[in-house]
């Protein structure tokens, strides 16, 4: 709590002009890079960049990104403004840890409901190894987060990274540059939580790392053996 105390008496004593553009800069990247807009740009990137998905019909894509943006964007940010409008979040903000379990278990069922809706789709199998990653995320987050505030920005953009990694190493996408992208994006992130003061370094450093790690060993491992799979399957 003491870097947000820090930032509320940096505004109050009227901010540089400096200062006052790193806040809105920061702000940007943060609602950017939100936890629920990371999915969306895992779809976008899967669907639209150099991967094995890219091949696929227009329509296919456009359905892939909008029960993806339904399930883990649109319903769990409706049913979070819900709560807001009816007083039982105080904050959007979520500043106090025990105030993000309700979102987050809205999240994680989002992503069930999205994982469930795909589950048949044999095109989709990619986005289901992402989703299945997202799940272990958020249950990562709903651990740690009544002990400690792991800053759950880090851990989506961790998970991101870690499907770029996968997609790259196991040789089903063509992704250095946009990696590279992404991992500046990431920093920039999080010097952006850090400036808000939302989470001191070691959460912020920690929510990459756990994010990063508990997502890269499903899609890596199961984008390996189906790899593995499909070139051993008989003509």
């Amino acid at each position: 709590m003491e870097p947000l105390q820090t930032l509320s008496q940096t505004e109050i004593q009227n901010p540089t002009p400096t200062e006052q553009t790193l806040t809105k800069l920061s702000r940007c990247i943060s609602m950017i890079l939100h936890p629920l807009t990371i999915p969306m740009w895992a779809g976008i990137l899967l669907m639209f960049g150099n991967t094995i998905m890219a091949t696929l019909p227009i329509n296919i894509k456009w359905f892939f990104l909008v029960v993806l943006a339904l399930n883990t964007w649109g319903i769990p940010a409706f049913c979070i403004g819900m709560l807001r409008m009816f007083r039982l979040l105080p904050d959007l903000r979520l500043i106090e840890p025990r105030q993000r379990l309700i979102p987050m278990l809205i999240v994680l069922l989002g992503y069930i409901s999205c994982l469930m809706m795909l589950s048949d789709v044999m095109t989709a199998f990619l986005i289901r190894r992402f989703l299945i990653a997202a799940i272990g995320c958020v249950l990562v987050g709903l651990i740690i987060t009544p002990f400690w505030k792991i800053s759950l920005h880090m851990i989506s953009i961790g998970g991101l990274l870690a499907l770029l990694c996968a997609l790259h190493t196991a040789g089903l996408g063509q992704l250095y540059s946009t990696l590279l992208i992404f991992i500046i994006l990431a920093g920039l992130l999080g010097s952006a939580r850090l400036w808000f003061g939302s989470h001191n370094l070691a959460q912020v450093v920690a929510g990459l790392a756990a994010g990063f790690i508990v997502a890269l060993l499903p899609i890596y491992l199961t984008t390996t053996i189906h790899r593995w799979s499909l070139s051993f399957s008989p003509l």
